[in-house]
């Protein structure tokens, strides 16, 4: 492996790491290489569609539980935390857990945000 490969691979692990440490200041600034860019959908245009699909499909106590479980705006919290926190057992929380991705999996957004996602 090429000494340049390496540098590579550590600037943009400081990067990942600054952009997780700076989470939500970075959606507004204009960034002509940005890493996180999906084949021409910018990261808070990508945002916005999942916001909007959460926002649509699930209660607020499942979209509370997804966004702490994956760390979408928030730190990741595991799933005992979240069922100490809640007074149940963490099967409990993970069986929720997947009734939240069945129900995602099968929401007519959904269709949307793919077709979004492969245009």
């Amino acid at each position: 492996m090429d000494v340049t490969e390496l540098h590579d691979e550590e600037n943009l692990l400081v990067q990942m790491q600054d952009r997780w440490e700076n989470y939500d200041s970075l959606d507004g600034i204009a960034d002509t290489h940005d890493p996180f860019e999906l084949a021409g959908a910018p990261r808070f245009e990508l945002s916005e569609k999942i916001n909007d699909l959460l926002n649509h499909a699930l209660t607020e106590d499942e979209n509370l539980l997804l966004r702490q479980t994956l760390g979408m705006g928030c730190k990741q919290r595991s799933v005992k935390d979240l069922a100490q926190q809640m007074g149940t057992t963490q099967k409990a929380v993970q069986k929720q857990l997947v009734e939240i991705v069945e129900k995602l999996r099968h929401h007519d957004d959904s269709i949307g945000l793919w077709k979004y996602l492969n245009r």
